[in-house]
């Protein structure tokens, strides 16, 4: 296969995750031939690594990998707010559909054998022309057109530009391969044959829930009525553009779209960064303070709405300021952060674990009687003592309060008991449990 020439602009940067060294050295001999920066990893804790201190503008990702199935990884990288918008072309060795298919849903733009290096070179001419004229705007397309020939020359001009499109000449196999797969943009013609129109399938997407409802339209059709247009865009399209399709206005209308909803999902990445910061603790990744006074009286109401038995820990480190004073804060932080872990591999899913300030944790369990709560908390109480940070001897002092079926009272009441209890312990010499009756309302 003759290779691209060296380009003269600035170089770009390729990621290539694969565990042979074989397809190592095939690739990185490819990309550097095409003036391609190359860094190699080797699995995908590697590639997370790499990502983490890198910018990059091309990922190659192997489809198997020794610590990790490629679509996982595919799916972990469009998660991150650095690698969600540019392109992942993962590498597959099996000729099944069914894995290019779970590649694709997980979010790769292109699926190549690794034995179609032309096929490689075809996309990467594409790649490089696209990059060194304007910045690239990956996306995904999906394409509903029931004139084949229409479909074929529009689909080939974006493919052009870099984008991967998914056509369907009718818009019931397009509307179920939509809630299956990930879309930046939809673009659909008006008149389709089948039961759904183009009206019907937009109102059909903005009805479902969730991200779907969010993605993109863009509208064509060759009806020229401003009414038409206007209910066009009352029934949810994004934009409308009118046939004959001008190749520039389409190009220019895809992109701006697709940008937007980049845009969109970095903002919405960010407002959930947002949210788990303001209910987490940063040390232990516990549940913070704030997060436990807010939804802690909304886990009793809900216990008490379906008559199951609540129980709260107050778990209080013994002698940690010692700790700090004899081994420094940093070791002060390990011991937290190893008390965090404990708690997390002790709790159920339903559970609500919080670091309340300083040494001082909380637990909240639904459906946990004042039996199973004393039992549990031993449980939790041994680990502790048995999770020595660099030979360090850490033990809590554990309060245990339960609000049984039956008897009303409210989270601050059941937090009172706990800190009661918490005390008791405290004073009877530490490293173990105590008890206390709730006040009931």
């Amino acid at each position: 296969m003759q290779l691209l020439s060296n380009r003269s602009q600035p170089k770009l940067r390729a990621l290539v995750v694969e565990p042979t060294q074989l397809y190592q050295g095939i690739f990185s001999h490819v990309l550097t031939g095409l003036d391609f920066e190359v860094d190699i990893a080797s699995n995908s804790f590697e590639a997370l690594e790499y990502i983490k201190s890198n910018t990059f503008n091309l990922i190659f990702l192997a489809m198997h990998l020794p610590d990790s199935d490629g679509s996982i990884l595919c799916a972990k990288l469009r998660a991150l707010p650095q690698t969600m918008n540019i392109p992942i072309v993962m590498l597959n060795s099996d000729e099944t559909n069914t894995q290019s298919q779970k590649a694709l849903v997980s979010g790769a733009t292109e699926v190549f054998q690794k034995s179609e290096l032309k096929e490689l070179s075809t996309y990467l001419d594409h790649f490089i022309t696209h990059a060194n004229n304007e910045q690239i705007v990956y996306g995904r397309i999906l394409y509903i057109e029931d004139q084949v020939s229409v479909a074929q020359e529009t689909q080939s001009l974006l493919e052009k530009e870099g984008y991967s499109v998914k056509h369907f000449t009718n818009a019931d196999d397009a509307f179920h391969e939509l809630q299956a797969s990930h879309y930046d943009l939809i673009l659909t013609d008006i008149m389709l044959e089948g039961k759904k129109t183009g009206y019907t399938f937009i109102r059909d997407i903005k009805n479902l829930p969730g991200r779907y409802s969010d993605i993109p339209v863009l509208a064509i059709s060759g009806i020229n009525d401003i009414q038409r247009k206007i209910e066009l865009l009352n029934s949810g399209a994004s934009d409308y553009i009118q046939k004959p399709v001008l190749d520039e206005e389409l190009l220019a209308r895809v992109r701006n779209l697709v940008k937007m909803r980049h845009l969109l999902d970095q903002v919405e990445h960010q407002r959930t960064e947002m949210r788990e910061l303001a209910m987490h603790d940063q040390l232990t990744k516990l549940y913070n303070r704030h997060f436990l006074m807010d939804y802690g009286p909304k886990k009793i109401q809900e216990a008490q709405r379906h008559k199951v038995p609540i129980s709260l820990f107050m778990i209080d480190l013994d002698h940690f300021k010692q700790i700090n004073d004899n081994h420094g804060h940093s070791m002060g932080d390990d011991v937290l952060k190893s008390v965090g872990l404990t708690l997390q591999e002790l709790s159920r899913g339903e559970d609500l674990c919080a670091r309340f300030g300083g040494e001082e944790f909380v637990m909240l369990l639904s459906h946990c009687d004042r039996e199973s709560a004393i039992n549990k908390a031993e449980l939790i109480r041994v680990a502790i003592e048995a999770s020595k940070v660099d030979g360090i001897n850490i033990t809590a002092s554990i309060g245990v309060a339960t609000l049984d079926v039956g008897k009303e009272a409210d989270f601050d009441g059941l937090f009172a008991a706990a800190d009661k209890a918490v005390y008791k312990a405290k004073e009877s010499g530490r490293n173990r449990i105590e008890t206390e009756e709730v006040k009931t309302i």
